[in-house]
């Protein structure tokens, strides 16, 4: 897994910077790569949804992300296009009318399947698509520096948290501490300090850099909080997929697994981030 992480790993680092720091051809691959990225995604939670027993209905749920998706991420960048398409109340409308047509058209056994079916599809939009249209949002509105501010902060934590968990489970007597082997086996103490101490040391370069604005009270308050959702992400996707009974939601990016694998760092992150980019409380250079 190491190995193949070695190769993931710099791949999406080189995409991500090549989105940030082309000018010119950077919004293009943004939204080249969301669309994937994106499909992926829902269908990944269909999985996940599946695997516990709740109805969902996939195909809906990729038509009305691919709307939502649409209207409220490659709007951003594009307004003209957001203008044709339904906005959330209509495309929610458009979603129930069909999942109720549908009922009148399935034998009686398979009514209550779809009836549970429309309630759970939109929890499974929410939960893949919240993440990736708030970071779509936060590149589109507030500019490529500020998006790769909240990655980097973000996925730092990851980083020192494999790379500290590794090395502790290897060089200490009786390896490391676990946190929450119920959830997540392989997480530690002395990686989950090694990621606090990561993202703080990156929200220190990302200020020194201009990429944002902020006090060294605030920069150590950033790098923590990033942390923290990093961390709160991992668990909640981790928790999904133990009870799921399966081990990663794909098998998309070798050593890493699927895109809610990557992403999941960002559950709580994108949204809050993009809450305080629009409050205030975080200021652009």
């Amino acid at each position: 897994m190491f190995k193949q992480r070695l190769i993931s790993f710099p791949l999406l680092l080189f995409l991500a910077f090549l989105v940030v720091f082309s000018a010119d051809w950077g919004p293009y691959i943004f939204m080249v790569l969301a669309v994937p990225v994106t499909l992926s995604a829902i269908l990944e939670s269909c999985i996940i949804a599946r695997k516990l027993n709740l109805s969902v209905h996939w195909r809906l749920a990729l038509l009305a992300g691919i709307l939502i998706f649409l209207k409220y991420g490659i709007g951003a960048k594009f307004p003209g296009v957001a203008a044709w398409l339904p906005d959330l109340a209509l495309t929610a409308v458009l979603f129930f009318t069909v999942t109720m047509l549908q009922m009148l058209f399935v034998s009686e056994e398979k009514r209550l399947s779809a009836a549970a079916g429309a309630i759970t599809t939109p929890g499974v939009l929410i939960f893949a698509l919240l993440p990736l249209m708030c970071l779509m949002r936060i590149y589109f509105e507030y500019g490529a520096l500020i998006f790769l501010s909240l990655v980097l902060a973000t996925k730092a934590s990851d980083t020192g948290g494999y790379i500290f968990g590794m090395l502790s489970a290897k060089l200490m007597k009786n390896g490391n501490h676990k946190i929450v082997p119920s959830i997540s086996p392989k997480k530690s103490w002395e990686g989950t300090i090694g990621g606090a101490v990561f993202s703080i040391a990156v929200a220190a370069l990302l200020v020194h850099y201009n990429c944002i604005k902020l006090g060294a009270i605030e920069l150590v308050i950033f790098g923590f909080l990033a942390f923290l959702g990093s961390f709160a992400g991992d668990l909640t996707e981790s928790q999904l997929k133990r009870v799921a009974g399966i081990k990663d939601s794909g098998s998309w990016i070798p050593g890493m697994g699927g895109i809610l694998d990557v992403i999941d760092s960002f559950i709580y992150n994108a949204p809050l981030f993009y809450l305080a980019l629009q409050k205030g409380v975080i200021v652009c250079q």
